[in-house]
């Protein structure tokens, strides 16, 4: 139990890297958290079955079970449990693939411990109980998603758009970011599918306003050139996720409709809590 007067966080660090466990340990002890760690994903999991904890951060790449083993493994376990993950050499793929499954937060190693303790904080306080998806949703017959492709090749946009318009989407392009924001405004976009590398404005740019001005687009990012940095970034911008070019056109194809898919089940989620607030405010 924790003291209600002067409550202490209940954290399990888990990294094979024993100098960050043994340095950092005392460092979150002054700053009022209760640090526990595993050198292993093996160990970290028998912790968790015994003991209770208020947040996890893990390691992302470590031997024998990797982070996103044991994030998957945890999440099973304690589905509620707000989990941040490290990441000095971490891959976007394995970035991506957690964020979706209800990682809190990222963080790059080496870490300000100040900013670790803050994540942490925000962790234990605002963590939200994670969004269960039906994965046997479709999209529904005669619904055609309305698709923006944004690329500076010039080639590659108009093969993507003659492929995907095929497959029974409304696509239409723009080869720099002013364009594409002028586009958003004018026309009812459900997904975008954006550069990262373009002259003039760039893709994490063009993903930052697209989120402020049209929060219900679901984007994802397209790079020849992917790296750690570049995919966090996108995450913590809201992007859906991550393709690589040249991308296959059957996965980008099924990326796309999930992040449609997604974008109707945040607009229902809203709609919903629009509802509930207005019963609240003014009841019968």
């Amino acid at each position: 139990m924790k003291d209600q007067e002067n409550p202490k966080i209940r954290l399990l660090m888990v990294d094979d890297e024993k100098e960050f466990l043994i340095s950092s340990t005392p460092a979150l002890g002054r700053r009022g958290i209760d640090v526990m760690t595993a050198y292993d994903g093996a160990m970290a999991l028998k912790m968790i079955e015994e003991n209770e904890f208020d947040a996890i951060v893990l390691d992302i790449k470590m031997p024998g079970i990797d982070g996103v083993e044991v994030f998957h493994r945890m999440k099973m376990l304690q589905p509620d449990l707000p989990i941040i993950m490290l990441t000095g050499h971490g891959s976007v793929p394995q970035a991506f693939e957690t964020s979706k499954a209800g990682v809190f937060d990222y963080l790059s190693k080496p870490c300000d411990i100040d900013e670790l303790v803050e994540v942490i904080r925000k962790a234990v306080t605002h963590a939200d109980t994670p969004i269960e998806s039906d994965g046997n949703k479709n999209i529904k017959p005669g619904v055609k998603i309305k698709l923006l492709i944004i690329d500076d090749e010039v080639d590659l946009l108009a093969s993507l758009k003659n492929v995907l318009q095929r497959r029974g989407m409304e696509v239409i392009t723009a080869q720099n970011g002013e364009e594409a924001l002028k586009h958003i405004q004018a026309f009812l976009i459900d997904v975008v599918v954006l550069d990262v590398k373009m002259p003039g404005m760039d893709g994490l740019e063009v993903l930052e306003r697209i989120k402020k001005e049209s929060s219900n687009v679901e984007v994802i990012l397209l790079t020849g050139h992917p790296t750690v940095d570049t995919a966090l970034t996108g995450i913590k911008q809201g992007a859906f996720d991550y393709v690589v070019k040249p991308p296959d056109v059957d996965d980008l194809t099924d990326t796309i409709r999930k992040a449609y898919l997604q974008r109707e089940e945040n607009i229902l989620e809203r709609q919903q809590n629009m509802i509930k607030d207005i019963r609240e405010r003014y009841p019968d």
